[in-house]
């Protein structure tokens, strides 16, 4: 009778372990909150090169402040967050800025900017993006010059 009762929790105990083994599995791929943020992502180069360490601003033409930033990586890939990492952006049009300074160890702080400034204001930059509803928006390969 011992034996019969140890069984019959070993199963219980396995069946519950299935039961949240298939909840988080559920969770994982289930679909993403509709908070209505579309992802953004693309790829930057300067003067035909990826460029890695530039920081992207999306500036809403509404002149609410500016959540959405990015930073180039590897390849010059990116991709855009506001509250948490590649969340991306509410749809609308955006301003967008790009600055490309670099790290004084010294000072510990971003100095200069070698696309010289060109990209640096949202009222200066020649960048404007149209980020329509959607599941994610590719923003393509975005081609900066450091010369004008």
């Amino acid at each position: 009778m011992l034996k019969r009762r140890r069984m019959a929790v070993a199963e219980i105990g396995q069946c519950l372990g299935l039961v949240l083994l298939l909840g988080l599995i559920g969770g994982c791929g289930g679909k993403k909150p509709d908070n209505g943020m579309v992802p953004v992502s693309g790829v930057l180069e300067v003067d035909g090169q990826p460029a890695v360490g530039v920081v992207i601003e999306l500036h809403p033409q509404s002149n609410a402040p500016t959540l959405a930033k990015g930073i180039t990586s590897d390849g010059g890939r990116f991709e855009i967050s506001t509250l948490t990492q590649g969340d991306g952006v509410k749809p609308g049009t955006y301003d967008v800025t790009f600055v490309w300074s670099e790290f004084n160890i010294v000072t510990r702080s971003q100095e200069g900017d070698r696309l010289n400034g060109h990209y640096a204001k949202p009222d200066k930059s020649s960048v404007q993006w149209i980020v329509p509803e959607g599941d994610a928006w590719d923003a393509g390969t975005v081609e900066l010059s450091s010369k004008k």
